[in-house]
């Protein structure tokens, strides 16, 4: 088989393979819905596990403030019963006030950010509960669907087969130039040239360049890049 043979029918092979790729991924309203739920979720705890790091860390470093206030607390404290000299004894008394509206600010602090972690915790869990059931629902249908499409679901394992057999046949650069057209061109690669024009692009080609396909076969396109061939 030449080298344009081999294009057109991994070209067209690909072709049935999106065609039924898109028959299997058109879901009844029910499974879509339940996929669109899922994937919504699965988004939402992405998003609530990095807040959830954030959440955890303000805790522990409101949990080691409020170690520290409840030392500098006990410090003055012990400073204060310690104080026998009238001044100094105003003083201390002051710092205590002071460590003490620290301790009170520490454990405000750290209440906050316990009770903003349980809450985030409590959301993750629900959201997790409720992703496995849409999961567990979305999967007993798509069994269903899925035996109610077995011809096709035969016909994409043959096709991916025959894919992957006629990429066997092709050089390592051809290959690698129709997979980077199959990408970039919306997954068409090889088309043919029709009174002189790529049906691709509609670009009209240089007279040269279509003798020089007589010759070889197939060029690539000048304006779009495709594989083309003359349409006889």
């Amino acid at each position: 088989m030449s080298a344009l043979a081999t294009l057109k029918e991994l070209q067209a092979a690909h072709d049935g393979l999106r065609a039924i790729e898109r028959d299997l991924a058109a879901y009844p309203p029910d499974m879509k819905r339940l996929d669109t739920s899922a994937k919504a979720s699965e988004k939402k705890l992405g998003e609530l596990e990095g807040t959830l790091e954030k959440a955890r860390a303000r805790a522990e470093a409101a949990e080691k403030q409020l170690g520290q206030a409840t030392k500098a607390e006990a410090h003055a404290r012990g400073a204060l019963k310690a104080t026998t000299h009238k001044g100094q004894y105003t003083i201390a008394m002051r710092d205590l006030d002071e460590k003490e509206r620290q301790l009170d600010a520490a454990q405000k602090a750290l209440a906050e950010a316990a009770a903003a972690l349980k809450a985030m915790e409590a959301e993750k869990e629900s959201l997790e509960s409720s992703h496995k059931e849409d999961r567990r629902q979305f999967n007993e249908l798509m069994e269903i669907f899925m035996s109610e499409h077995e011809n096709q679901v035969a016909a994409k394992s043959m096709l991916t087969k025959k894919i992957e057999e006629l990429n066997g046949q092709l050089d390592q650069t051809t290959l690698t130039k129709f997979g980077r057209i199959m990408q970039s061109r919306g997954g068409k690669a090889v088309v043919p040239v029709e009174n002189g024009i790529c049906t691709g692009c509609n670009t009209k080609l240089r007279t040269p360049l279509i003798y020089q396909m007589k010759a070889q076969g197939f060029i690539f396109c000048e304006s779009c890049q495709r594989i083309v061939y003359l349409n006889e």
